[in-house]
């Protein structure tokens, strides 16, 4: 008897508890590749993110990898293991420069904490509007919203290969060391964890400890500076040796263009092109550089120049400021936007100033220059009166002219894609676009390009 009572007293001791988290919110089991993405109405327009903070315990979930191995949140919990969590896609370049942070702490925490990205919607799609924002700002590489899991394995293979995308070449700066899995083709995940480089780091007991809005961003467009290795030192009781706090800013820096990039980049045009640089910390001090586009020449208000540091700027604004660590460096880039419809070439010019804000240095002044190559698809003239009108549309557009018989009208979509073929004759032609997002269309008559048009 007395055997049988401290077994049914030690055998609770031996039995681990079980995290409990919040219900899972996906996705049961690994989706097919032909699953149709759902509708993504953008944060900005309706469908605003219900924040997590910390202390707050999370949901559980179960995603899958492109091998279709499976990692469920409260199973990994349940080892003993702490969790950090990237959220990115292809086309956020934060979330690319930033993946070199995810795998340093993997190989310097990977017992204690289990790393790994999720793959989910494209920050900056090409022929569609941003999820956060609702506003049309793509970005490098060129990709569409997928419509199916796969198209997203898709993009994901892509990231993973360091596919080109023009004119700039491989898109991923080193390789990926942590598993990326996949978000369910309803933006599971994303609906409950909101947007690319938000990054988590929970507890074992299922309580998230530190939330990023900008993972590891020392200068994020919004709230304080996140440093994971602070928050990892606090978490884990230890020394990373990478918690280093900006107290003072008397330092000096520098700026340098990638190897990969010139002051003058080519590109075809419709091409974004892009020259990437980097801002560095040349002290044992923090700095504040101030940012200053002073020069914008384009060959027309069709083109666009923008501006990212650590974030991306809209096109309009011409001023920012970056606080750099002490022996840190951060992305600085340029983007020239340009117009599919001009024939080329065409040259767009800008200058920005690179200025520390304690006045301890002499600015640095960067030119930059984006070239369209000729156009070979131009407009043969029987087309040049060619009148289309409104543009803007708001679902129906005009096109008048001689047109030959059987001429054929094609819109498309900025990556060429048919969107609505139709067969015109001489004089006035009405057609109507009703149901196309808002977005920039290409209006082609008989595989020429003839004029970019918005629907709004």
């Amino acid at each position: 008897m007395k055997k049988l009572i401290l077994i049914a007293f030690v055998l609770p001791l031996l039995i681990k508890a079980q995290v409990q988290l919040l219900p899972s919110i996906g996705i049961g089991s690994l989706p097919n590749d032909s699953d149709s993405v759902c509708a993504i109405i953008p944060r900005a327009q309706g469908n605003p993110w219900i924040a997590v903070n910390p202390g707050d315990t999370m949901a559980d979930f179960t995603l899958y990898d492109i091998s279709g191995n499976a990692v469920t949140l409260s199973s990994v919990l349940n080892t003993g293991k702490r969790v950090l969590m990237v959220a990115g896609s292809y086309t956020c370049p934060i979330f690319r420069n930033h993946m070199p942070d995810l795998n340093a702490v993997a190989a310097q925490f990977g017992n204690q904490i289990e790393c790994f990205a999720v793959y989910e919607v494209e920050a900056h799609p090409t022929g569609s509007a941003q999820p956060s924002s609702g506003n049309l700002n793509p970005s490098n590489p060129p990709y569409n919203q997928p419509n199916t899991y796969g198209e997203r394995k898709s993009n994901l293979q892509d990231l993973l290969n360091g596919a080109n995308g023009p004119p700039a070449g491989n898109y991923i700066p080193v390789p990926v060391s942590v598993p990326i899995y996949i978000d369910g083709p309803c933006n599971e995940w994303w609906q409950y964890y909101n947007g690319p480089n938000n990054a988590y780091l929970i507890d074992t007991n299922g309580v998230l400890f530190a939330y990023h809005n900008w993972f590891n961003n020392s200068n994020p467009p919004n709230g304080q500076s996140p440093n994971i290795w602070c928050d990892i030192d606090s978490l884990l009781g230890v020394n990373s040796g990478g918690c280093s706090q900006v107290t003072s800013l008397n330092g000096t820096f520098d700026f340098q263009l990638k190897s990969t990039s010139t002051v003058t980049s080519f590109g075809n045009p419709g091409d974004i092109i892009d020259i990437f640089g980097e801002l560095i910390n040349t002290s044992n001090d923090g700095v504040q550089v101030n940012i200053e586009r002073i020069m914008n020449n384009l060959p027309s208000n069709s083109w666009e120049s923008s501006m990212c540091v650590t974030f991306c700027l809209p096109a309009s604004q011409d001023t920012t400021s970056a606080i750099i660590a002490a022996n840190d460096t951060i992305d600085f880039s340029f983007h020239f936007f340009t117009d599919p419809v001009m024939v080329g070439p065409d040259t767009g010019r800008a200058r920005v100033r690179f200025t520390n804000a304690n006045g301890s240095q002499q600015a640095i002044m960067q030119p930059y220059k984006g070239i369209t190559n000729a156009n070979s698809t131009s407009l043969n003239e029987n087309y040049s009166e060619i009148l289309i009108y409104p543009n803007p549309s708001n679902g129906n557009i005009n096109i008048e002219s001689d047109f030959k018989e059987n001429s054929i009208i094609q819109i498309t979509d900025l990556l060429g894609n048919s969107i609505k073929t139709i067969q015109v004759s001489k004089g006035l032609n009405k057609i109507q676009i009703k149901n196309l997002p808002s977005t920039f269309y290409f209006i082609k008559i008989n595989e020429k390009v003839c004029e970019k048009i918005v629907v709004r």
